[in-house]
C-alpha cells in the first residue's frame, strides 16, 4: 500500500523534520494520527503504512518507526524483522501496561514503550529526545598536549613542566593541567609543592566508564589555578595505570582545559607512546653534558623507529654561557635548532624553594622566569596573553584567587 504523506505546516521554514512511519491497523489509525498531528516540537513528516506493508522511505531512511503491538496477534512483527532500520529508533505502541507485556515489545525490538490512547506530553517527551539525538554534534575543541621526556637522569623534566604550566597560567591566562606520569619519581606535587589528596591511582578502574566530572574530582588545586593529577603515592600501584587508560584520561583532560603538559620522566613505558601518538609537541630536555648528548641520539632514534608524525623538539635547560659544550655545538651536534634555552639561576631557585610560592610569585622579572615565557610562546601554539579567566569549562575549574601578573 502506497503510504499517505501527512506533512506539517512548518516545514517549508528550513527546519529539518522527523520522519516517522506509523505501522498501524485501521481501527487506530486516525487517534494516532491525531494525536501525531497535535504535536508542535519537533517538526514532523508523516508516512503510514499498513501492518506487514513494506516500510516507506521516499527521499531516504526513517528516524522513527512506530507501530501498535498487540503480544497475542503480534501483526506487526513480520515488518519488523525482515525490514529492520539500523538507524531508526523504534517505539510500540500498546494497551497493556504489564510488565510481561512491556518485556514483548523489547523482545520485538522496541526501543521505547508508548501506551495507548496516547498522553501528548509523554509523546512530544520521546519525540523531542530523539529528534535532539538527531542533532549534528559539535566538534569537541581539545587543547594542546605537550608532553616532556629526558632518558638522562636530572636533567630537569619535573621543573621545566611544571614552570611550563606557570607560565601558561600567568603569562596567558590559559587554564593548564599536569599530569605526571614519572611515577618512579613522582616529583610534580614537591615542584609545585602542594600534597595531592587524590592520584592518577583514583582513575584506574578500567571497567569503570570516565567522564570530567570523575577526572575533575581526582585533581589537585595549585593556588595559580594549574591543576596537577598525581602519580601514585606508591612506586607498586603504577603498574594498575594501564596503558589504554591513560590515554582515554589524556582525552578527557584536554577537553577539559586549554593545555595539559604530561612529564613522562626518563622512563619509556606504554604509556610514553600512547601519550606521544596523541602530543601536540614532544620536548625532550637535555643539558651540557656528552651524556645527556648521547641520550639524545639514542631517544631519537627510537622515536623516529615509532612511525609518530611528529619530531621531538630539544629544550636546554640549566643552561650556562660559558660551559665548554656550549649552545652552537650541541645544535650542530641535534641536527636541529633549540626549542628553548633555560638559564641556571640558583639563587633565585632557591629563594623560590624558601619562600614556598612560585617563580612568578618570587621573580616575576627575573631571566629564568622570562626564558620559560618564552618557551611556552615558541610550543604551546597561543596568541600571547588574554588574561581573562572565564570560559568554556568554568564549570569544572572555578577559579580562586589565581591572578594574572602583568610584565611590563
Amino acid at each position: 500500500m502506497a503510504p499517505d504523506i501527512n506533512t506539517h505546516a512548518g516545514l517549508a521554514s528550513g527546519r529539518p523534520a522527523l520522519r516517522v512511519v506509523l505501522i498501524s491497523p485501521q481501527p487506530y489509525r486516525a487517534e494516532i494520527s491525531t494525536a501525531l498531528a497535535s504535536v508542535t516540537e519537533p517538526l514532523l513528516e508523516l508516512h503510514q503504512a499498513e501492518p506487514g506493508a513494506p516500510l516507506p522511505a521516499p527521499g531516504g531512511g526513517s528516524d522513527v518507526v512506530m507501530f501498535v503491538f498487540d503480544r497475542e496477534r503480534k501483526e506487526a512483527l513480520p515488518v519488523l524483522s525482515g525490514q529492520r532500520e539500523e538507524a531508526a529508533v523504534r517505539i510500540a505502541l500498546m494497551h497493556e501496561r504489564s510488565s510481561y507485556a512491556i518485556r514483548e515489545a523489547l523482545r520485538a525490538g522496541a526501543d521505547e514503550v508508548l501506551f495507548l490512547p496516547l498522553d501528548p506530553g509523554e509523546l512530544a517527551r520521546a519525540l523531542v529526545k530523539i529528534s535532539e539525538s538527531r542533532k549534528p554534534r559539535e566538534p569537541v575543541v581539545k587543547g594542546r598536549l605537550l608532553s616532556l621526556v629526558s632518558v638522562t637522569g636530572g636533567a630537569g623534566v619535573t621543573t621545566t613542566a611544571a614552570h611550563c604550566a606557570l607560565a601558561l597560567a600567568h603569562t596567558m591566562g590559559k587554564k593548564v593541567a599536569l599530569i605526571d606520569l614519572d611515577f618512579q619519581a613522582g616529583d610534580l606535587c614537591v615542584a609545585l609543592n602542594i600534597e595531592p589528596d587524590h592520584t592518577i591511582l583514583d582513575l584506574s578502574r578500567s571497567e569503570v566508564r570516565l567522564n570530567s566530572v570523575q577526572v575533575e574530582s581526582a585533581l589537585c588545586k595549585h593556588p595559580s589555578g594549574v591543576y596537577l593529577l598525581a602519580a601514585p603515592k606508591r612506586i607498586e600501584e603504577s603498574e594498575q595505570v594501564g596503558a589504554a587508560r591513560v590515554g582515554v584520561i589524556v582525552d578527557l583532560m584536554r577537553q577539559m582545559v586549554d593545555a595539559v603538559i604530561v612529564d613522562l620522566g626518563r622512563h619509556i613505558s606504554d604509556a610514553s607512546v600512547v601519550v606521544w601518538e596523541n602530543s601536540d609537541e614532544v620536548l625532550y630536555v637535555i643539558d651540557q653534558t656528552i651524556a645527556a648528548m648521547r641520550a639524545a641520539w639514542r631517544f631519537t632514534d627510537l622515536f623516529g623507529r615509532l612511525n609518530i608524525p611528529l619530531q621531538p623538539r630539544f629544550v636546554l635547560n640549566r643552561w650556562t654561557p660559558r660551559h665548554a659544550i656550549g649552545e652552537k655545538h650541541i645544535v650542530n651536534t641535534l641536527g636541529r635548532p633549540l626549542a628553548g634555552r633555560i638559564p641556571r639561576d640558583d639563587e633565585v631557585m632557591a629563594r623560590v624553594a624558601a619562600r614556598g610560592e612560585d617563580l612568578w610569585n618570587t621573580a616575576p622579572r627575573s631571566a629564568l622566569a622570562r626564558s620559560y615565557e618564552a618557551l611556552v610562546r615558541e610550543v604551546a601554539g597561543f596568541e600571547r596573553a588574554h588574561h581573562q579567566r572565564g570560559g568554556l569549562f568554568s564549570k569544572f575549574f572555578m577559579r580562586n584567587g589565581a591572578r594574572t601578573r602583568s610584565k611590563t
